[in-house]
């Protein structure tokens, strides 16, 4: 018998908003309106240096190297210098225009409307932990049509620290009003989102589609959403 839950705190980013084709989809519009063919071999090339070096940021974002406008600006100014082209105002505009066109791509991972009716039927209060910048993230919720789900968004901005760090889970806790042994944080990083939940003490469920090995053992795993209706 499964544990009973009070509150449930989600992951948006790959746990429910879906990252690879939306983050695809607002670059694909990027590359055409700055005319990038005039730099790159192919959308493929220019996608490719993209998630690369935005990947790696964002690990380093997540550990503390780098700050918020570092990760914002740095990862257009190198994509850019990876063809020789050295313009950082230039940059910076195609990060504006970046984080104004990603929320407006709003594709879902399967199913996360069918569990997350499922859940509010049901009367649970949930709520968001992401690492996302608050002017995306909150976007990203409305126009996704995710915001009726959730009484609360925590961002790492809001928290003053990025997930897998104890604090960002301790905020959103303290702001839900809840018991830590009441709670259970769901989401598909086993380093962000279940160790880092797990150090504060709160149960968690993986979220693991693609099957992949983690030395993280979670309280529960599961392969595809609707999965979480045998647990809660």
């Amino acid at each position: 018998m499964a544990k009973k839950y009070s509150y449930l705190f989600f992951d948006l980013d790959s746990t429910f908003w879906d990252v690879p084709s939306n983050q695809r989809a607002a670059q694909m519009a990027l590359y055409e309106e700055c005319m990038m063919s005039r730099h790159f071999d192919s959308f493929d090339d220019y996608f490719a240096r993209f998630v690369e070096i935005n990947s790696k940021l964002w690990i380093d974002y997540r550990d503390g190297i780098v700050k918020r406008e570092e990760l914002r600006n740095d990862r257009f100014k190198r994509l850019l210098e990876s063809v020789g082209v050295n313009d950082g105002e230039f940059a910076i505009f195609m990060s504006n225009r970046y984080l104004q066109l990603t929320p407006t791509f709003n594709n879902l991972v399967p199913h996360s409307v069918e569990i997350l009716d499922y859940l509010l039927e049901k009367g649970y209060p949930m709520a968001l932990i992401t690492n996302g910048f608050n002017e995306v993230q909150f976007d990203k919720v409305k126009l996704a049509g995710l915001d009726k789900y959730f009484e609360r968004i925590t961002t790492s901005e809001f928290a003053g620290v990025n997930k897998p760090a104890p604090g960002i889970f301790e905020y959103a806790i303290r702001k839900a009003g809840v018991k830590v042994e009441d709670a259970i944080m769901i989401g598909d990083d086993p380093y962000s989102d279940i160790y880092g939940a797990q150090n504060v003490g709160l149960d968690t469920i993986f979220f693991n589609p693609k099957g992949i090995e983690s030395e993280t053992k979670p309280t529960y795993e599961v392969r595809d959403l609707l999965e979480i209706k045998e647990i809660l």
